[in-house]
């Protein structure tokens, strides 16, 4: 979580399934939530938390990192996972119907 005084103004959640870990041999660590408050959007709040857990999953032995990214955010979702030098390997369709 980065905060600004004391408010918290960007957080990034990481959970990972030691199961999997265990059948694959691979450790996973996935980013589940990345967020920025609105009004300190485009400040580099997400690629700085980003950074932050990259390097304590590097520190805590995890092979890789994972992330969904919805492609038609608004926010620059995709732009700042790039940045971090995240790069699709699937894209997949969501289908919903409203009832």
């Amino acid at each position: 979580m980065l905060r600004d005084a004391a408010t918290a103004v960007g957080v990034l959640v990481t959970m990972n399934w030691e199961a999997d870990a265990e059948t694959t041999g691979i450790h996973d660590v996935h980013f589940i939530v990345i967020g920025t408050l609105p009004s300190h959007r485009d400040r580099g709040v997400a690629s700085t938390l980003i950074a932050h857990a990259l390097h304590t999953v590097f520190e805590q032995g995890y092979d890789r990192a994972l992330l969904t990214v919805d492609s038609a955010n608004a926010h620059g979702a995709s732009r700042t996972s790039e940045k971090a030098r995240f790069t699709a390997t699937k894209r997949y369709v969501k289908w919903a119907l409203e009832i």
